[in-house]
């Protein structure tokens, strides 16, 4: 046991410290997915193995020997999403947004709520994203490229019922309107209200893959919601999104996020 502790430096320190940030990320990452089955049945076949080996369980030992080297290439398949999300997440990092003007920290808040309120008045589904650090380039290619500035008369075309385009999401970037028309990935989260229909799970699916803020305007029940980090905040009135948005788009702070948000799904 001395020899142990003898051999334990601040380097063995670091090295425990980073792991254990390591495991709590990933632990986090497949929370109340259905990578947590997963990762319950791959540990489940761990035991065994250990238990093939510690005992003279010669057929599961012999199997695992012949199928060890596929093992890395399985939990790669079986983890794809997983893994992509997780390096997009490594590459995203906070940046405090104080230096900017005023003006570049409100983009386009307070039209986005002027048309979220008015479409919800007027029961009219809409999605609207608003880029935060992660690029969204990938889900404009699938939409009309539009590129203008933001304005309420342009939403309203947008998602009025005989526009060609009303049934996909607007992405906002730098302030401007870059794209409509877009299909976001629906979320694969089972245990969601029934009453989230389409526009709710494609919001929430893009905030569990990217930190986009997601405006949503509910057809049937004329609400407006705001999607965040894979959370809902219900029933919000026009002075709370645009503190909300202002916020968000401001300065992204997790913490700031879970205080605004309450408990996600």
């Amino acid at each position: 046991m001395g020899g142990i502790w003898h051999s334990f430096t601040g380097w063995s320190l670091l090295d425990i410290l980073l792991l254990s940030i390591v495991i709590y990320q990933i632990l986090k990452l497949v929370k109340r997915t259905r990578s947590a089955q997963i990762i319950t049945g791959v540990g489940m076949v761990v035991v065994v193995v250990l238990a093939s080996s510690a005992f003279p369980l010669i057929a599961i030992h012999w199997l695992f020997q012949k199928f060890y080297s596929s093992i890395l290439l399985i939990l790669v398949i079986l983890f794809q999403e997983e893994i992509r999300l997780a390096l997009s997440k490594i590459g995203n990092r906070p940046v405090s947004r104080a230096g900017k003007s005023s003006s570049a920290a409100d983009i386009g808040i307070h039209e986005v709520s002027r048309v979220a309120f008015d479409l919800a008045k007027k029961r009219i589904g809409a999605l609207l994203v608003m880029e935060r650090n992660i690029i969204l380039n990938r889900y404009l290619d699938v939409g009309i490229s539009i590129d203008s500035k933001i304005s309420k008369e342009l939403l309203m075309a947008i998602f009025h019922p005989t526009s060609p385009v009303h049934d996909g999401a607007v992405v906002i970037q730098k302030g401007r309107i870059a794209a409509a028309g877009c299909f976001l990935p629906l979320t694969k989260t089972k245990n969601l209200q029934q009453e989230y229909g389409t526009r709710h799970r494609a919001a929430i699916g893009l905030s569990e893959e990217t930190d986009a803020v997601v405006v949503v305007v509910s057809e049937e029940k004329g609400t407006v919601l705001l999607v965040m980090d894979g959370a809902v905040v219900q029933q919000m009135d026009a002075d709370m999104l645009q503190v909300a948005l202002r916020i968000a788009l401001s300065s992204y702070q997790p913490e700031t996020n879970e205080l605004l948000l309450g408990e996600g799904l």
